[in-house]
């Protein structure tokens, strides 16, 4: 396919003097399909080599001190921290049993990291600190945070996932919840949190989980051929029973970078599922009787495929319920017989939504319940109830995106926004009403009431309107002067739906403006949204934020010297091709482990799964559209570029440190204008796995003190010069 040639040169500075230390460099030369590429930075790839430790050390020292001269980035910090006082204490990631029970992360705010704690439903006001990770480093030496907790069906017991600070790889402990006395076997290598949670068996004598087999993130096979396991309580935990992967079942199509999950959602069910995960939207889903989970070798049967675009499914007094994205962009709820399932032609109890995305849903004795989205921001909550009747209930606040949980008697719906925290209410479903919120936050939405939200759509490159979302203090003048950070992602057909954040939020109390575009590749607008910003059309995910950025500055909220370009991992490829398609329309740049070398994405540890979203090389119309998308091959040389900060962590097996590192030494050689380039390199840091409050805090300090200094904020303007 393709022909390798090699060259060696050391590139030198060109245009105005630099500060940075510049890398060494080893051209290689790739031909794909006739066409040559050059790769004046491949020997980066090589993490082993000193000469590029050395390199990416001199990077993270040489920004640490850039970014410590700049005047209030402390002020900012201590500014996060009043706020988070404000919230007083930080609740996430809740569950609610059948039993009523509430499990949940809590985090106050004097606290490092978050603890797991419970509380009866009918004893709100008593609650149980369950386990705190500070026990855990008393005993290994580490700093360990919860990723994932799952209690067993009759609440004796809970799994939790533990990972070390800044690793993405887990261990599970198991806990009994009356003596909170940990087990004495650990289960490692593996990573609920991420690879399909944990599941018990319906007696409670063990739990199913995913196995790692490789931990190395540097080699090719690390998350590769992982397995299905079952622990046993007290059994050796070290032996993995596996039972669902492809060595198990070779005659099933499982390839070597699927993650092949087994799920049980309920203790009732008869069915045990067998999931073909990934990064796609849709997946391969098998079943099998529970009882055969028992012998260690269930019968997988396959109950639907990828094709059948099933996005969501329960089973419920002998249906089947799901959420179908087929010939439905914004999904439909459907039901089709457990005994006889027909995917293709199934009842349709809910009708895909116009200009609505149908978000979630819950099934109940009174109906389903379920919730609507309209342009990633909007949500709404109905019932079909057991007539088949729509009627929408009124949210007991609004809402930007809203989730739903249900014990059978009680509807549980979480409300946030992007000025107003996570809050959970309960809906009686006898008595039609809600309770007063069962986890919220009492004090810090009163420092963000001044502020103003505009959902709006503007006009993009071919004509399709994306929506955007602004939030900006109420007596904003559009005179063009005010810095605007502009954020976005996507990808993957994830919807950047409102959130809460104390530092976006700090970058608006301080005079700027945030904008979310809800740019193609998302999920926003349903499954069409996502193919619209995927693969060859990847294009429209970075223009979609141009013509953001063109219409914030023809609107006066911001000019050219002003603007912020903001993104997270794959939200790279939208930063690194705005800025290298239209360099002069933003002042600064920021991307946190970005995406940035595409056509080399598939050879990283995640790099087969990438291949679904983004394509693979070894198509030739797929590796036009990565050379496309490719932020660093999109680089010219001896041209003026935007302030630039990137980030990177080198225990990051997502995007491997080397992406985005080749991305900063190409276009700090290439850059002709003035601007500071930096990279920021943490030596003890996953992919953005940051459960330490005040380390985030701190980051976020660094790069909302950047973008102020380079938009020209008074305050932030260094005495010394560059």
């Amino acid at each position: 396919m393709f022909k390798r040639v090699f060259l060696f040169i050391l590139i030198v500075s060109c245009g105005p003097e630099r500060y940075t230390p510049l890398a060494p460099s080893k051209i290689e030369i790739d031909k794909y399909y006739g066409i040559a590429i050059k790769d004046p930075y491949r020997n980066l790839e090589n993490l082993k080599d000193v000469a590029v430790i050395k390199w990416l050390r001199k990077q993270e020292e040489h920004s640490s001190e850039i970014l410590s001269l700049i005047p209030n980035r402390d002020y900012l910090f201590e500014k996060q921290k009043k706020y988070d006082e404000k919230e007083n204490s930080n609740i996430s990631k809740t569950l609610i049993t059948d039993l009523g029970t509430y499990f949940y992360l809590k985090q106050r705010s004097v606290e490092e990291i978050p603890k797991l704690y419970y509380r009866s439903y009918l004893n709100l006001k008593k609650e149980i600190c369950l386990y705190d990770p500070l026990w855990h480093r008393s005993k290994s030496g580490f700093l360990h945070t919860i990723t994932y907790f799952k209690p067993n069906w009759d609440e004796t017991k809970v799994a939790i996932g533990l990972a070390k600070e800044g690793e993405e790889v887990s261990e599970i402990i198991i806990i009994d919840i009356k003596t909170k006395k940990v087990s004495s076997e650990i289960i490692t290598n593996t990573n609920p949190a991420s690879l399909g949670g944990i599941s018990w068996l319906p007696d409670n004598s063990g739990i199913i989980y995913q196995h790692i087999p490789r931990l190395n993130i540097t080699e090719r096979d690390f998350m590769l051929n992982t397995k299905s396991a079952v622990y046993k309580l007290g059994e050796d935990s070290k032996k993995i029973n596996s039972i669902f992967s492809k060595s198990d079942y070779p005659q099933l199509t499982i390839k070597e970078e699927d993650y092949p999950i087994v799920s049980y959602k309920s203790n009732k069910d008869k069915y045990v599922l067998g999931i073909l995960d990934g990064d796609s939207r849709y997946k391969d889903v098998y079943y099998a009787n529970i009882d055969e989970v028992y012998n260690g070798k269930p019968k997988w049967e396959q109950l639907f495929r990828k094709e059948d675009k099933i996005k969501d499914f329960v089973f419920y007094e002998g249906d089947i319920i799901f959420l179908s994205g087929k010939n439905a962009s914004n999904y439909k709820i459907c039901r089709t017989p457990v005994s006889a399932p027909n995917f293709i032609n199934p009842e349709v109890l809910v009708k895909e939504k116009k200009n609505q995305l149908i978000l979630d849903f819950e099934v109940t004795p009174k109906g389903i319940y379920f919730t609507t989205l309209k342009n990633g921001v909007t949500s709404r909550l109905s019932l079909l109830d057991t007539e088949l009747r729509e009627k929408e209930i009124t949210l007991p606040k609004a809402s930007g995106a809203s989730y739903l949980e249900s014990d059978g008697k009680n509807l549980y719906v979480s409300v946030r926004g992007w000025t107003t925290p996570y809050s959970l209410y309960s809906y009686n479903l006898d008595k039609k009403t809600f309770s007063k919120p069962i986890i919220f936050s009492e004090n810090v939405d009163s420092e963000f009431v001044d502020l103003v939200v505009q959902e709006t759509e503007i006009v993009s490159h071919d004509g399709v309107l994306i929506p955007i979302s602004i939030i900006h203090q109420r007596n904003i003048k559009k005179n063009g002067i005010n810095s605007t950070l502009i954020l976005g992602y996507g990808a993957y057909g994830a919807s950047f739906t409102p959130f809460f954040s104390i530092p976006l939020l700090t970058w608006v109390m301080e005079g700027g403006v945030l904008v979310v575009p809800h740019v193609r590749g998302g999920g926003e607008k349903g499954d069409l949204w996502h193919k619209g910003g995927y693969k060859t059309s990847k294009p429209n995910t970075w223009k979609d934020a141009i013509s953001c950025a063109e219409y914030l500055i023809e609107r006066g909220y911001t000019s050219k010297n002003k603007t912020v370009i903001y993104g997270v991992s794959a939200g790279g490829i939208m930063v690194g091709r705005a800025i290298t398609e239209r360099p002069d329309l933003f002042a600064v740049a920021i991307a946190d482990v970005p995406a940035m070398n595409m056509i080399r994405s598939e050879i990283q540890p995640n790099g087969p799964n990438s291949i679904k979203e983004f394509g693979s090389t070894k198509d030739s119309i797929e590796f036009r559209a990565l050379l496309e998308m490719d932020s660093y091959h999109n680089i010219k040389d001896k041209s003026p570029y935007p302030a630039t900060f990137i980030t990177t962590g080198i225990k990051d097996s997502k995007v491997v440190a080397w992406d985005p590192a080749k991305f900063v030494a190409r276009l700090q050689a290439a850059n002709t204008s003035d601007k500071p380039i930096l990279l920021s390199v943490d030596f003890n840091a996953g992919h953005g796995v940051n459960y330490v409050k005040e380390k985030y805090y701190k980051d976020m300090a660094d790069v909302l003190s950047f973008a102020f200094w380079q938009t020209g904020h008074p305050d932030y303007q260094p005495k010394k010069s560059f």
